[in-house]
C-alpha cells in the first residue's frame, strides 16, 4: 500500500523545504499545500507536488488576519472535497490551522501531527492583541487543546516550549526536534574575504548585526539606544538593521530625530546574499518579547551561530536561548530595556572574549545541523 502525506504551511522557508524532502525519500506521494516557497539555499525535491493557495502578508494586521482565514478556509474546502487522506503534517502556520484537528479531521478518520513554532493563543494574549479573560482567548484555546488531544503527534522546537505545550497535553506526545541551518551554507567568513563588508564600509568596524522582521514584539529601540550612547564615544562599533516590519519606520524615525551616524538599515536580503550578511556580524542581535520566553525560538538564532557571531539575546529570563547561552559561553543574554548592560558588554568584551564566543557559536551551530530533519520521520 503506497504512503501519502500532505503537509500544510503558509510560509515555506528552508527548514520547511528540508522537512518535505526528507518525507519525499520515504513517502510515495508528498502533497505540499502553501502560500508561497521563499528562495532559499534548498531545492524542493521534484516529487513534491506543490498546491499553492493565497501568500501571508505580514505587513499590516488586517492583511495578516485576512489571509491567515483566507487561507484556512481554502485548506478546509480542500480537504473538504478531497478522498483517500493517509496522513496530514500541520504547521501553525497560520495558528488558526490546527483548527482543522478539532473535529473535522476526527470526522474523516485522517491521522495528522501538529509542528508547532509558535504557541497560540498565548503568544497573541502575551502581546495584548486579545485577553484571556475574552471569548476569542478561551475559544481559540478550548479549539487548540481538543486538536491537539486528537493528534497523533505533537513537534515543538525548544524544551521550554515543550513545558508550555504539556500544561494540557500529556507530555508523551511531544516531541521536540530543533531548528537547524545549512552550517556549509551559513558559515564563518573572514573579513577580508567578505564582499558585503566591503560594500557596506564595514572593514574597520565591529559588526552587531539585527536581521529579520522588525515587528511589534520586537525590542530593538534597545540596541538603536546603545547605538546612540555608542556614536560618539566608541565608533568602532556598526549597527546594522537588516529587514522590514511594523516598526522599521519608528526606528528610522529615531534614527534620523537623534542624529545617529553608526546605524545603517537594509531591506531584506536575497537567499544568496544571507552567507555573507550574517558572517558580518561580531555579534548577532535576537530578540523576543517580554513573555514570549517560551512561546517561540527565532531561527536567525540557528543562522547567526553558524556565521560564528556572539549572541545578544534580548529576552526575560528562562528562555531557550538564556541557556543555550549560559551553556556554551558564547554570548550574553540581556533583559528587554536593559540598555547600559547591553553597551557595557560590548564595551568591555574583549578580543579574546569575543573570539572565543565566535568560535563557541560556530562549535555549537553543529548540533542544530540539517540531519535534525531525519527526526520528524523516526
Amino acid at each position: 500500500m503506497s504512503k501519502k502525506i500532505t503537509l500544510l504551511n503558509q510560509v515555506t522557508g528552508p527548514l520547511f523545504i528540508d522537512i518535505a524532502n526528507e518525507y519525499a525519500k520515504k513517502y510515495d506521494e508528498v502533497i505540499l499545500i502553501t502560500g508561497a516557497l521563499e528562495p532559499t539555499y534548498a531545492d524542493l525535491d521534484k516529487k513534491v507536488k506543490v498546491i499553492y493557495k493565497i501568500a501571508y502578508k505580514r505587513n499590516k494586521s488586517y492583511q495578516r488576519i485576512f489571509t491567515w482565514l483566507i487561507f484556512y478556509l481554502q485548506t478546509y474546502f480542500y480537504f473538504f472535497l478531497k478522498k483517500n487522506i493517509d496522513e496530514v503534517l500541520i504547521v501553525t502556520n497560520p495558528p488558526i490551522l490546527p483548527f482543522l484537528g478539532s473535529n473535522f479531521f476526527l470526522k474523516r478518520k485522517i491521522n495528522f501531527s501538529v509542528l508547532i513554532y509558535d504557541v497560540y493563543p498565548d503568544a497573541l494574549s502575551n502581546f495584548g492583541y486579545i485577553k484571556e479573560t475574552s471569548f476569542l482567548y478561551k475559544f481559540w484555546d478550548k479549539i487548540t487543546k481538543k486538536s491537539y488531544s486528537n493528534a497523533k503527534e505533537l513537534i515543538t522546537i525548544s524544551s521550554v516550549m515543550k513545558k508550555v505545550v504539556s500544561r494540557n497535553i500529556s507530555e508523551d506526545k511531544i516531541k521536540v526536534i530543533y531548528p537547524w541551518v545549512d552550517t556549509s551554507f551559513i558559515r564563518p567568513i573572514q573579513k577580508g574575504e567578505n564582499w558585503f563588508i566591503e560594500k557596506n564600509n564595514l572593514s574597520t568596524k565591529k559588526v552587531i548585526l539585527y536581521s529579520g522582521n522588525m515587528g511589534e514584539t520586537h525590542d530593538l529601540l534597545t540596541p538603536l539606544k546603545v547605538a546612540k550612547e555608542l556614536s560618539e564615544t566608541h565608533k568602532n562599533f556598526h549597527f546594522l538593521f537588516i529587514g522590514d516590519g511594523v516598526q522599521k519606520k519608528r526606528l528610522l524615525d529615531y534614527t534620523d530625530e537623534h542624529n545617529i551616524k553608526n546605524v545603517t538599515f537594509l531591506p531584506y536580503q536575497d537567499a544568496s546574499v544571507l552567507p555573507f550578511s550574517f558572517a558580518a556580524a561580531d555579534f548577532s542581535i535576537v530578540s523576543l518579547g517580554t513573555g514570549a520566553e517560551g512561546l517561540s525560538v527565532p531561527s536567525k538564532t540557528f543562522y547567526s551561530l553558524a556565521a560564528g557571531a556572539a549572541i545578544i539575546a534580548i529576552s526575560e529570563k528562562g528562555s531557550e536561548i538564556e541557556q543555550l547561552i549560559s551553556k556554551n559561553n558564547c554570548g550574553v543574554s540581556i533583559e528587554p530595556n536593559k540598555v547600559n548592560l547591553m553597551k557595557d558588554f560590548l564595551i568591555n568584551t574583549s578580543e579574546l572574549d569575543l573570539e572565543k564566543k565566535k568560535k563557541n557559536a560556530r562549535s555549537l551551530s553543529k548540533q542544530f545541523t540539517v540531519k535534525n530533519v531525519k527526526y520528524f520521520l523516526n
